[in-house]
């Protein structure tokens, strides 16, 4: 099983609750580790958990903002170092466009990844990606490459290449359901749910609700 995770809402948290969006995204933080706690334990058929960190499009952000996730980015990474430590986790950082980002979170990304490299469950960590450029891209490679346009081989050449199961998003705007750039190839058929709650609010009994109705939907899978 594969989840996908879209953390919508850390600079509306900030907002509302009179803070800065600095502390907003630690706050988020520490959501990231609860959530990874809560699909741990949820059940051993937990493969893969791909969380959507920051989009290409976010890039388009304030200087300022970007400075702020930037260097948020660069010092939780030796934080969530230490959360991944003695956990069977593959670390694995997934990018469609690592240019704009800062040599030294960069440096940081590729050591955590080389650090945790043979956990039983993949841990993917999309940072300045999107799910669009990650299909024109993998097509240009099977194109310059001479590989085949067949469902298997196209996969193997994307960021992400197993399917996705089911997809939770955040966000206290429920209205608000798209994939925002998430990768679109591997969740054509996942189930998707909305935790109706910005990202750092989120909680592990949210989590399990959202798993809850997963599990549901798949025992009536078919009637």
């Amino acid at each position: 099983m594969h989840i996908g995770v879209i953390p919508d809402g850390n600079r509306r948290y900030a907002r509302s609750n009179g803070i800065e969006k600095y502390d907003a995204y630690e706050k988020a933080r520490d959501t990231i580790k609860n959530v990874t706690k809560s699909l741990e334990g949820f059940s051993r058929d937990v493969e893969s958990i791909s969380f959507y960190l920051l989009s290409e499009e976010n890039l388009k952000r304030s200087d300022d903002d970007l400075e702020t996730l930037f260097q948020l980015l660069k010092e939780n990474i030796g934080d969530m170092a230490d959360f991944f430590e003695g956990r069977e986790f593959k670390v694995s950082w997934r990018t469609t466009n690592p240019d704009p980002l800062p040599e030294e979170l960069v440096e940081e990304l590729e050591s955590l990844q080389e650090r945790f490299d043979s956990g039983e469950t993949e841990v993917n960590l999309l940072i300045s990606y999107d799910g669009k450029n990650d299909i024109l891209e993998a097509s240009e490679s099977i194109a310059a490459n001479g590989g085949e346009f067949d469902r298997e081989d196209f996969s193997s050449h994307l960021e992400i290449k197993n399917d996705i199961d089911f997809v939770i998003r955040t966000g206290d705007n429920p209205d608000r359901e798209c994939l925002s750039g998430f990768p679109i190839w591997n969740s054509s058929y996942a189930e998707f749910y909305h935790i109706r709650k910005n990202f750092p609010a989120v909680e592990s009994e949210d989590v399990e609700e959202a798993l809850d109705h997963y599990q549901s939907l798949r025992r009536k899978k078919g009637e």
